[in-house]
Order: C-alpha cells, then sequence, then structure tokens
C-alpha cells in the first residue's frame, strides 16, 4: 500500500516540478532559474511540512510517505541541479556555476530552516 502513496505523490510531484520549472524558464533567461525555484520552494515545503506532521499534528506515516517522499522527493532535484551546473561549467561559466551549486545549498538550507520554524510557530 505504501507504495501507492509513492506513487501517487511522485507522480504529482515529477508534473508540478515540469510545470514549474517551464513556467520559470519562460518568465526569466536565467540558465538553471527554474531548478533553483523549485528545490528552494520544495525545501521550504518539506521543512513546513515535516515539522508540522512531526511536531505538531502527528499526521499518519502514509501522508508524509504521499508528501515528503513522494510529492516532493520528485518535485526537487538534485540531479538536475548538477546536471545544469555541469553544462555551466562545460560553457566556462564558472562563477555561474559556483553561484548555482553553493546559493542552491545555502538557499535550500535556509529555507528548510524558515519552513521549520513558520511550522514551529503555527
Amino acid at each position: 500500500m505504501n507504495a501507492l502513496y509513492l506513487i501517487a505523490g511522485g507522480s504529482l510531484g515529477t508534473l508540478a516540478r515540469y510545470y514549474v520549472t517551464g513556467r520559470v524558464s519562460d518568465a526569466f533567461v536565467a540558465r538553471g532559474l527554474g531548478v533553483f525555484v523549485v528545490n528552494i520552494v520544495g525545501s521550504f515545503v518539506i521543512g513546513l511540512f515535516l515539522t508540522l506532521s512531526e511536531e505538531r499534528f502527528l499526521w499518519p506515516a502514509q501522508l508524509r510517505l504521499l508528501v515528503a517522499v513522494g510529492f516532493l522527493g520528485a518535485f526537487t532535484t538534485f540531479s538536475s541541479l548538477t546536471w545544469e551546473t555541469f553544462q555551466m561549467l562545460e560553457l566556462r561559466d564558472v562563477a555561474t556555476a559556483a553561484l548555482n551549486i553553493g546559493g542552491s545549498v545555502t538557499c535550500g538550507l535556509l529555507a528548510v530552516y524558515l519552513g521549520s520554524a513558520l511550522g514551529r510557530t503555527i
């Protein structure tokens, strides 16, 4: 039964990532911005969701599987981040590649912290 939660969440997360990265890429010229946005939004949401589900509301494990592992696992993407950074390096755009990796990790950690902090205030 857990596999169904993962399949449902993962399918929706994949579609959401495809849609959001496409819209961000259409709106902005900056390479890698769509993946950056989904990773930071996903980091915030997982911090908020898991804090609420584990510390405040004790939501069922199946809901955590559906949302945190399935949806957010598919919505965010480390492989796309590293691929886009690799492409930047191939173009010898080392500064943008470093900013992409460093900014993604730093902003991701900050987003998880802010989501968790919000969850603790609710």
